[in-house]
């Protein structure tokens, strides 16, 4: 999988990075094909800190963004709700 990352409103440091790359090769197993295309967007406006995650494949493109205080909390509530829905696409394609 392609991951592509961007900020806003905040460097992108080393550890968030990270981070970041570790929770996203979770979402890897979900994937049946390798050219696929990630796109993470983070971004910070005051107290809001919000990450979203966008996953282009041939059929489908999927999207899940979460707000927090927190940009880590965000990532893992993100990843979270991605999983999910990767899980379900997943189960629908095996019916």
């Amino acid at each position: 999988m392609k991951l592509r990352v961007r900020s806003t409103g905040m460097k992108l440091s080393q550890p968030i990075s990270h981070y970041l790359r570790k929770k996203m090769q979770k979402l890897e197993k979900y994937l049946d094909f390798d050219n696929s295309n990630a796109e993470v967007n983070l971004d910070v406006e005051g107290y809001r800190q919000t990450a979203e995650i966008i996953i282009y494949s041939k059929k489908k493109t999927i999207v899940a963004k979460e707000t927090s205080p927190e940009i880590y909390q965000s990532i893992d509530k993100v990843t979270g709700k991605m999983e999910k829905r990767l899980r379900r696409e997943k189960e629908k394609k095996r019916r």
